[in-house]
């Protein structure tokens, strides 16, 4: 498995668990966690027992091979008086014979290697938040009955991986499908959250990001009551350490990386002039 794949994997991964423990149904919020606390009782419930038996285990402790000597019988007088004959070189050399072997050995200890577990990187934004080349307009001039418009195609560059945070007062804002309400993209390393809504957020590779805000059109504003006239929001973006739909880093933004947006009616008159003339 080469390091893209792993990265794609994590990021499954990653989004799986957040939209099964953070996303939005509050049924499958609640079933993700009552499984995974069944399945922690269960576990400890298994393990507890044989790490209780395994710590209260008596030590056996070292065998003694102690033997106490036995006293020598007394010499006998007759014996002592009678001269020993002497000793031939040969018989007096001793052989010395070696240490006996305990009877019993303590074998040493044997540790098990403990296994190190990967570390994951838990999802950050940078610190200190890079500068953004942010390029949008700031005021978009539209015909006063609208109540929908596309914004142009929308620049920014800075990071590797960038959270984009769009809020709008009294605005929803649309990506890819428009009209329709859908918080998965068309690519699999970016995520959306908020689509459809006046609060929208699109995370993963800056360049990709970018990719979907402006496709199918570009980013599409509309209202559901009232114009889009005298109506506006603002922008906001956020370096991440990697792919993150957290939306709790959008307050994370510095003032640079943020832009408002405005709606402006088109000033429409029509004049009548009066002038003379002559019928032939």
């Amino acid at each position: 498995m080469n390091r893209t794949d792993r990265e794609d994997f994590w990021f499954r991964f990653r989004r799986s668990s957040h939209d099964l423990f953070y996303g939005e149904r509050t049924s499958v919020r609640i079933f993700s966690r009552l499984v995974l606390l069944t399945f922690t009782a269960g576990l400890i419930a298994t393990v507890a027992p044989s790490v209780a038996d395994i710590l209260t285990q008596d030590d056996p402790g070292p065998v003694s091979t102690y033997v106490e000597p036995t006293p020598e019988p007394a010499a006998d007088a007759s014996t002592a008086a009678s001269p020993s004959p002497e000793a031939s070189p040969t018989e007096t050399a001793t052989v010395q014979s070696p240490e006996p072997t305990p009877e019993y050995s303590v074998a040493p200890a044997s540790s098990d290697t403990a296994t190190q577990e990967p570390i994951i990187e838990a999802d950050a934004p940078l610190k200190p938040q890079p500068n953004y080349t942010i390029k949008i307009p700031d005021t978009f001039a539209i015909d006063p009955r609208a109540n929908s418009y596309f914004i142009p195609s929308i620049y920014l560059s800075g990071s590797e991986f960038t959270l984009v945070c769009i809020n709008g007062n009294g605005i929803n804002f649309d990506l890819a499908n428009k009209r329709i309400s859908d918080d998965r993209s068309d690519t699999n390393t970016v995520m959306v959250l908020g689509d459809g809504g006046p609060n929208l957020r699109i995370a993963g590779r800056t360049a990709e990001v970018l990719s979907v805000i402006n496709s199918g059109g570009g980013l599409f504003a509309f209202t559901n009551n009232g114009g889009l006239r005298d109506r506006n929001g603002f922008i906001s973006v956020v370096a991440t350490n990697k792919a993150t739909i957290d939306s709790a880093f959008c307050g994370k933004a510095s003032s640079a990386n943020t832009k408002g947006l405005a709606f402006r009616g088109l000033g429409l008159q029509v004049d009548t002039k009066k002038g003379s003339g002559r019928l032939k």
